[in-house]
């Protein structure tokens, strides 16, 4: 676990007190591997996947990215019963390169990033609202319901995250951030534990603003993939949003003017790396990037922005 540095929060905009209290957190010393034992998913947690997959599905498939699209159809993940790791790994792996890693929860920070260094995304087989998820919180109060949980799950792990690694060049960018994320972890340039986690700071906030609950422009052009034409402003690639039929209807609704909840913000990456997050509520804010190229040449220049050095 990186050291919890607060020494350069002053310098960060939106600063929340989030917590964590009370998950179940796996280190690299820690039985985190598992294997997906299908056999044994119930009819309960069947009927929780096809709940929430049909309540968004026609919804992504009007607001979703291309590449979220694309993605999903070329992969066996059924709206209507748990997904079969089996078969979705090799079909990544032979796409990307990449393969998911069945674990037990939710990860320290060391270990996510070296996982991903190697291609590899974590994916845990326990559901939100499931007899499973209170047994592994029995003794803590963990909010578990339809919109949300402070661990992620197998629904925003593998409907949310999973189809956009067929894609060749957002693959590549999870694994530059991966990469960007262990170094920074390891701190071979000697800037010590509280210059770590301020910078390790401002990783999590680009992934959060990006690819949990980004936004790009809708060119109109994804249309053509979609069954009813996307009627907003904007696209969503963030999976954050994806797996939350609350997230998604709220941003169609401030989209449409039916709403203030939220605000859309031009992509600012400078700006981005500075802003806290808040992830037990409906977001304030979305950030608005013209396309997935502009985001991955956005990171590419600038990576020295999570190299602050005091």
């Amino acid at each position: 676990m990186v050291y919890k540095s607060s020494k350069y929060d002053s310098l960060f905009k939106n600063v929340i007190p989030n917590s964590v209290d009370g998950i179940k957190i796996f280190g690299a010393n820690d039985p985190y591997i598992i294997k997906q034992n299908y056999d044994n998913v119930t009819n309960l947690e069947n009927r929780i996947w096809s709940e929430l997959f049909q309540n968004l599905e026609f919804l992504l498939d009007q607001y979703a990215s291309k590449e979220y699209l694309l993605g999903l159809r070329s992969l066996p993940i059924p709206n209507n019963m748990f997904p079969n790791f089996n078969l979705i790994s090799p079909l990544i792996e032979n796409a990307t390169g990449w393969t998911l890693l069945p674990v037990a929860g939710f990860l320290d920070e060391e270990l996510f990033f070296e996982i991903n260094t190697k291609r590899q995304f974590p994916v845990t087989d326990i559901i939100r609202k499931s007899p499973r998820f209170d047994e592994k919180y029995s003794e803590a109060e963990i909010k578990n319901d339809a919109g949300y949980t402070p661990e992620p799950d197998i629904f925003h792990d593998v409907q949310a995250h999973v189809p956009f690694l067929m894609n060749k060049e957002y693959a590549q960018f999870m694994w530059e951030i991966g990469l960007l994320g262990y170094e920074i972890i390891k701190d071979r340039e000697g800037l010590g534990p509280d210059l770590v986690a301020h910078n390790l700071k401002r990783l999590q906030n680009f992934s959060w603003w990006t690819y949990e609950y980004g936004l790009l422009i809708n060119q109109g052009k994804t249309d053509n993939y979609r069954r009813y034409k996307n009627d907003i402003k904007y696209e969503i690639y963030g999976a954050g949003i994806m797996s939350s039929f609350d997230e998604v209807n709220n941003v169609i609704a401030c989209a449409k003017g039916n709403s203030n909840q939220s605000k859309f913000i031009p992509y600012d990456i400078e700006e981005i790396v500075m802003t806290c997050f808040d992830y037990s509520h409906m977001q304030d804010r979305y950030y608005v990037v013209g396309s997935m190229e502009e985001l991955y040449k956005s990171f590419s220049d600038n990576k020295e922005l999570f190299w602050f050095k005091g």
